[in-house]
C-alpha cells in the first residue's frame, strides 16, 4: 500500500462510509471509491464489506489496522516536523570558552530566543574541543578566540579587540602616571614592575600570543604564575598576586571592582574573536537566522 491508499484505508476505518472518508480528506466519494478498489485488488482480498450502508471492517482489515494507525501517528508527526523546520522552528548547538559564553553570546541568544520558535544548547570548551565537536556534528557553530582552525574548520572574524592588563588598584598609580583612568601602558613598564606578570597557558589561543609578546621583549622571561583561565588571572590580580592581562570582557567584568583597575596595552595583543563552522555539515534555518543577528551584534 501507498501513501494515499494508507490514507484512504485509515479514513474508511475512522468514519464507516465513503462520503465521510472522502469529507476527511477533501477529495471527491468517486476517487475515494477507485483508491479502496484498487488497493483491495492489489492486496488480494477485500478490506470493507457493505453492511445496511456502511462498510464493515473485514478481519483482514482489523488485523492490519494496528501497523496503519503507527504508520499514520508517525506521517502526522512528520508533517508536524516539517512544519516546524519551515518555521524556523529547529534546535541550535552553540560553543565558546567560558567568558565568551557569558559575556559576549547570552545578550544575542537571549534576543534571538525571545523572538524565534526555538531551543538552544550554549556549551563551553576551549578551543581544540569545540572545533572536535564542530568535525563531528556535535555542535552547529562556534565562537572563539584566534584564527587557527583545523582541516574542515573554517573561521570568519567577528570582532577586532585587544588584550588589556588588570591592575591591583594599590599599585594602579604607580603604573599610570596619567590623570586618565584608562590611559596605556607598555609590556616593557609591565616586566620592569616590581609586581609579577601573571601568564596564561600557551596552549590556549590568546597565552600562546602573550607569552610571544613577552618573550619578544624579555627573551627569558619565565612566569612564577600561570593561569588556564582568565578569571582566575583576574582573581589573583585582585588578591594582589600579580598583574593579569586578559580578554576585554573579563577586563570589563573586574575593572567595576574596587581592587582592580585597568590599563590599555600600547604594544596591543590581538585577541580577536572568530566564528566557527564545519565545512562538513550545511547550516539550518534557525542557525543561519542566528548567524545574521551575531554578526550584527559584533558589528555594533
Amino acid at each position: 500500500m501507498n501513501l494515499r491508499q494508507l490514507e484512504v484505508f485509515y479514513a474508511i476505518m475512522q468514519t464507516g462510509t465513503v462520503s465521510g472518508a472522502a469529507k476527511n480528506l477533501h477529495v471527491s466519494q468517486p476517487n475515494v471509491t477507485r483508491v479502496l478498489a484498487h488497493t483491495e485488488l492489489q492486496l488480494g482480498f477485500s478490506l470493507f464489506e457493505r453492511v445496511k450502508g456502511r462498510l464493515v471492517p473485514t478481519q483482514e482489515a482489523k488485523t492490519l489496522l494496528p501497523e496503519v494507525e503507527k504508520i499514520y501517528l508517525q506521517l502526522g508527526q512528520f508533517k508536524t516536523l516539517t512544519n516546524k523546520v519551515k518555521k524556523g522552528h529547529q534546535h541550535i548547538r552553540i560553543g565558546a570558552p567560558p567568558v565568551l559564553a557569558t559575556k559576549f553570546l547570552t545578550p544575542v541568544i537571549a534576543q534571538f530566543y525571545q523572538t524565534h520558535q526555538c531551543s538552544i544548547e550554549l556549551v563551553t570548551g576551549n578551543r581544540s574541543e569545540l572545533c572536535d565537536a564542530l568535525l563531528d556534528n556535535a555542535l552547529d557553530i562556534a565562537v572563539a578566540f584566534g584564527e587557527d582552525t583545523p582541516a574542515g574548520i573554517s573561521h570568519q572574524l567577528l570582532t577586532k579587540r585587544s588584550m588589556q592588563v588588570l591592575v591591583p588598584t594599590s599599585d594602579f598609580t604607580r603604573l599610570n602616571d596619567s590623570e586618565n583612568k584608562h590611559a596605556a601602558v607598555t609590556l616593557k613598564a609591565l616586566l620592569d614592575d616590581e609586581l609579577n606578570i601573571i601568564a596564561l597557558d600557551r596552549r590556549d589561543p590568546l597565552g600562546q600570543k602573550l607569552t610571544l609578546a613577552l618573550e619578544q621583549i624579555q627573551p627569558d622571561f619565565v612566569p612564577s604564575l600561570t593561569v588556564r583561565n582568565y578569571s582566575s588571572g583576574a582573581e589573583l590580580a585582585a588578591l594582589g598576586a600579580g598583574i593579569a592581562i586578559v580578554d576585554p570582557w573579563t577586563a570589563n567584568q573586574y575593572a567595576a571592582s574596587e581592587s582592580l583597575h585597568s590599563l590599555q596595552l600600547s604594544d596591543a595583543i590581538d585577541c580577536s574573536v572568530s566564528l566557527l563552522t564545519s565545512d562538513l555539515h550545511p547550516f539550518s534555518i534557525a542557525t543561519k537566522s542566528f548567524l545574521s543577528m551575531l554578526k550584527n551584534h559584533a558589528r555594533a
